[in-house]
């Protein structure tokens, strides 16, 4: 029996998810004066999650990965031989997959190649997606509890991918490529692999009724905390704010008043009370404001996926050297420092130059570039973790250096992690801004630097003509400081250290509330985890009653 509140929180999230999702790729041809009948049919349309092939491809190979080895035979004593099986047979069920479909007279493609020529890269793709797989799946891969449909679920969502996966790369006519988006149907695909996630949560609340407890009130508290900090709730508001622009751009502005012949006024023309003469028109009478609303998809999105690169190698670097000894964290710490002490900028402009201006190449620069501030401030606190007693404890009983840094490291330098990333964005928000005002951005694309850009060069500061400098600019300044509110925020609720500190200083009413939102069980005196390693109270054992619906007895 899963928790009253998590079953309503399943039910609440999951079709908000699915609109989140429809709306990234719902058609931009279709603007609100079309009718509620096309708005609809919208939602339906080929282009919404028409993906290319090889992001479906990834994703069914996650879930069968995990659920694969949620079922690998316990005749494995070896946790680490299961999970290379499991690893390795979805691997290998791809490969055969795409040598059929060669030997039967499918012209496969991948990229340029085609042919058998496409069998060896199907096998290069396969090898590739096996490196992070052996990384990062023991860390997504929850216990298993006797009678638990959690990996039969996945196994589903799995092949649900799979089909997606044929579907987007053309299969049905014949042809077959990882990189065109030909698919009709993702909108379909898509709704099913979303339900199935939400049967993954409820299937895992099901076999592990503790744990879930346990996340639900830690979750809650966590909310509770944040919610009476000022400064989280002002970020997260203007946050929500730019984030439901983003999303409604479709029905805020025709994407038609992009293009450069849609005119709709005279040169430089100021503000005026028509929707679309709402922040003035361009050098060549082009919408500020439709400008101004597509624009927060392409800023976000950069700032949002540069964070999630940085994050992982910062966080990964960053835990391995501050638990190693030796030279191993000697080379990790100087290929820190090196990252360090070079240029961003400079950097960066060079591999833009080198690599082409599109914003998926954006996003990788900023990602390779923003790492190693994440690095040392993780390293540092896993240098602590690491001194702990629970930590001796593991290595006594003969836990791998692997167990201890995803079972022990990783939960209890999370919630600096998470707070760090929480900042990053804000770092790569300004980075993607620099970026696309030096005239290294996407050109086909707009963003709030491009916009910078633009008016600039047409001498909009020198008129003044100020409608089109004002709107980028200050909606730049309140992301980030939306995003620097919420991390400081975070700082302080999931820092014991911080929250007391600031309960002394002007919240004496507020108790200090112990608890972590972890995924990963801790040892010591200091933290209770349940048998499975599952969510954190941080309190006194004696506290915690996981019968109790409310939190601690």
């Amino acid at each position: 029996m899963i928790p009253a509140r998590l079953r309503h929180w399943i039910f609440i999230w999951t079709p908000l998810a699915w609109l989140v999702l429809e709306l990234i790729t719902y058609p931009k041809n279709v603007p609100l004066s079309s009718g509620p009948v096309d708005l609809i049919k919208g939602f339906f349309a080929p282009s919404v999650a028409n993906y290319p092939a090889w992001i479906p491809l990834l994703l069914a190979y996650v879930f069968l990965v995990m659920g694969v080895g949620m079922l690998v035979p316990a005749r494995f004593k070896s946790t680490r031989i299961r999970w290379v099986v499991a690893i390795l047979f979805p691997a290998a069920a791809i490969v055969a997959a795409i040598g059929f479909l060669v030997r039967h007279g499918f012209v496969v493609r991948l990229a340029h190649i085609s042919g058998h020529d496409a069998y060896l890269a199907a096998v290069l793709v396969a090898l590739i997606c096996v490196v992070p797989a052996f990384l990062l799946v023991p860390f997504l891969v929850p216990q298993r509890r006797p009678n638990s449909r959690l990996p039969h679920v996945m196994i589903a969502a799995g092949l649900v991918a799979v089909g997606w996966t044929l579907s987007a790369g053309g299969m049905i006519g014949g042809h077959f490529s990882f990189m065109v988006r030909s698919g009709e149907w993702g909108w379909l695909f898509q709704t099913i692999v979303i339900v199935l996630v939400a049967g993954m949560v409820w299937a895992w609340a099901a076999a592990n009724p503790e744990r879930a407890e346990l996340t639900v009130w830690n979750t809650r508290q966590i909310w509770r905390l944040y919610r009476s900090n000022w400064q989280g709730m002002v970020g997260l508001s203007i946050m929500i704010f730019f984030m439901g622009m983003a999303l409604l751009a479709p029905f805020l502005a025709n994407h038609a008043l992009l293009d450069p012949t849609a005119q709709i006024g005279r040169p430089f023309a100021p503000p005026s009370a028509s929707y679309y003469h709402w922040f003035g028109t361009t050098e060549q009478g082009m919408s500020v404001l439709a400008q101004f609303i597509w624009s927060s998809r392409i800023s976000l999105a950069v700032g949002l996926f540069a964070t999630v690169i940085s994050t992982v190698l910062g966080a990964g670097v960053g835990i391995m050297a501050g638990y190693y000894h030796g030279w191993s964290s000697e080379v990790l710490m100087r290929l820190t420092d090196a990252f360090l002490v070079i240029p961003w900028l400079p950097l960066a402009m060079v591999l833009a130059a080198a690599w082409g201006q599109n914003y998926w190449v954006i996003v990788l620069i900023i990602g390779i570039t923003s790492w190693p501030g994440t690095a040392r401030v993780v390293r540092a606190d896993a240098l602590r973790v690491r001194e702990l007693q629970f930590i001796e404890r593991g290595r006594a009983i003969g836990s791998s250096d692997w167990h201890i840094m995803q079972k022990h490291i990783l939960p209890n330098v999370f919630p600096l992690i998470f707070a760090n990333t929480v900042l990053v964005v804000a770092i790569a928000i300004l980075s993607e801004t620099t970026l696309s005002f030096l005239g290294l951005g996407d050109p086909l694309n707009f963003s709030w630097g491009t916009m910078l850009h633009y008016a600039w060069e047409s001498g909009a500061a020198g008129l003044p003509a100020w409608w089109y400098l004002l709107p980028p600019g200050i909606a730049i300044v309140l992301v980030v400081l939306a995003f620097t509110f919420m991390g400081t925020a975070f700082d302080e609720v999931l820092d014991p250290k911080l929250r007391k500190r600031e309960e002394s200083g002007g919240r004496p009413d507020e108790g200090p509330d112990r608890l972590l939102p972890l995924g990963g069980g801790i040892g010591g005196s200091e933290g209770l985890a349940d048998a499975q390693g599952g969510g954190i109270w941080a309190g006194p054992a004696d506290d915690w009653d996981p019968n109790a619906r409310g939190g601690p007895s």
